[in-house]
């Protein structure tokens, strides 16, 4: 069974997974006067914005510890446009965000991990 990965290292899978997407177009793309919209896309970039609910101190220390000060990393991931299927790819992580923590002695729980991922290249 697949499962997500960051830089070959398998992480909790994510509680909420949410793909994002943005083209850039060229300068002169623009909306002529009869409002009809002239269009050139050059890439689209990809990305994935993640929530971890719960999770233990070993959990998130996994986690953030593969991601945290690196220019990059390789995310094992699937990808919502090719079916039933996961793949790698080359990644930056950015807005690192939680929630709150329980810091009971045997009971460490960290809540509402969110990291944004953003792809390296374009798709």
């Amino acid at each position: 069974m697949e499962q997500f990965e960051i830089n070959g290292v398998a992480v909790a899978a994510p509680s909420t997974y949410s793909p994002v997407f943005a083209t850039t177009s060229t300068e002169d793309s623009d909306r002529s006067q009869d409002g009809v919209m002239h269009n050139t896309p050059m890439f689209t970039i990809g990305g994935y914005d993640t929530t971890w609910d719960y999770l233990s101190w070993e959990e998130i220390a996994n986690i953030l510890n593969q991601c945290i000060g690196r220019g990059s990393v390789l995310l094992h991931y699937p990808n919502p446009r090719i079916p039933g299927q996961w793949q790698d790819g080359e990644f930056y992580c950015s807005n690192f965000n939680m929630d709150a923590q329980t810091l009971e002695e045997g009971f460490e729980i960290w809540e509402g991990l969110q990291i944004n991922f953003r792809s390296v290249n374009p798709e």
